[in-house]
């Protein structure tokens, strides 16, 4: 039986937290897809760390994307996704409960890794775009 098991990275504030999500195989998560399917890459864009508020740079080519899981489904893939786009929303709410209120530097953060998640996409292990010398 085929034990699933990804790897994905969520953003929260001003730290980056890294976790191991045991799935079940509801999700279809694994992190080698069956023999002759094809696996999807869930990939986030990267940052230009140089501007103030790191600017996400969703308009580059997909070979510079981090992938941040590898999944057998789209499906899977997608679920995953969506998780992280709905912990990052979470987290800016929780931000803005908190008292006192989290420092600037803390919200930029926040918002940066809610901006990754909002343009975070899943692609196909197969994709000719995911080499670093193709043009999208």
């Amino acid at each position: 039986m085929d034990r699933p098991l990804a790897t994905a990275r969520v953003n929260t504030g001003s730290r980056r937290v890294t976790y191991t999500l045991v799935a079940t195989g509801l999700l279809g998560v694994s992190l080698a897809p069956v023999v002759g399917e094809a696996a999807w890459h869930l990939l986030e864009p990267p940052v230009d760390e140089t501007v103030e508020q790191g600017r996400v740079l969703d308009d580059a080519p997909l070979g510079r994307w981090t992938r941040t899981g590898t999944f057998a489904t789209e499906a899977a893939c997608e679920a995953k996704r969506r998780e992280a786009l709905e912990a990052t929303r979470a987290e800016m709410v929780r931000l803005s409960s908190t008292s006192p209120l989290p420092s600037v530097d803390t919200w930029r953060n926040a918002d940066r890794d809610r901006r990754l998640a909002q343009t975070s996409d899943c692609v196909s292990a197969n994709d000719a775009r995911l080499t670093p010398t193709s043009r999208q």
